[in-house]
């Protein structure tokens, strides 16, 4: 991976830290920020708005029962395997995938330098936790990539899904999806989590069209950046 030079800064703030929005943090000289606030924290939005940050995105969790999911074996029509790892080709396909993806484009322009650290940082804490990666495949050149983390041993969440853009809305997405649900069913994992944009229309339908209704979605998130 390339590296660069320009800095960020990620805050997650949660309904209990209403206060930590404050001048300070706000102010700052980072290329990039990113907050994240719980949708229902009465945060001072008005200081938020002063210190030129704009709401970018709304994201909410999705909760999928995976235990009485049928016929997900013949919703699988491309080559997808389990993967030893994350290998270069992931951060690849994913850098090709995500243009204006606000977890990685942390300015209103999406600078593509700065959103390339991101992605990068983000793909490296991948490689550190205990997870399985699940590829797709057309003619053995891979075409979209999985990566769902371990969180207990029945439950994990997707973090990174990523289709390169000529294969989108072809059946990679599906088949992808479709082959993690199953695979995570045979290991015994009964809850599957993944957080999504609302405006990725196509990715919650996905996610309810594979679920067969067995899910919920819950915690929304606000995403703001400085403008």
């Amino acid at each position: 991976m390339q590296t660069y030079s320009k800095q960020y800064c990620y805050k997650k703030i949660n309904i209990a830290d209403k206060d930590v929005i404050t001048e300070e943090l706000l102010q700052n000289d980072y290329d990039g920020v990113r907050l994240e606030v719980s949708s229902s924290c009465e945060v001072d939005k008005t200081l938020l708005h002063e210190n030129q940050y704009i709401c970018v995105d709304r994201t909410i969790k999705a909760k999928i029962s995976l235990g009485a999911i049928e016929g997900l074996d013949r919703l699988v029509r491309m080559d997808v395997r389990c993967l030893p790892g994350i290998s270069e080709e992931v951060y690849e396909i994913a850098r090709k995938a995500f243009k204006k993806d606000r977890r990685f484009f942390l300015t209103p322009d999406c600078d593509e330098e700065l959103g390339h650290i991101v992605l990068g940082d983000y793909i490296k804490q991948l490689e550190m936790v205990e997870k399985l990666v699940f590829g797709c495949f057309y003619q053995d050149e891979p075409v979209g990539v999985l990566v769902a983390i371990k969180i207990s041993e029945t439950e994990y969440e997707t973090v990174l899904g990523a289709i390169l853009p000529e294969w989108q809305s072809k059946g990679a997405g599906m088949s992808l999806y479709a082959f993690e649900f199953g695979e995570l069913q045979r290991r015994g994992v009964r809850t599957l989590y993944s957080r999504i944009s609302t405006d990725n229309v196509s990715s919650l339908n996905l996610h309810i069209s594979l679920s067969k209704g067995r899910i919920q979605f819950i915690q929304p998130l606000d995403v703001y950046i400085k403008g």
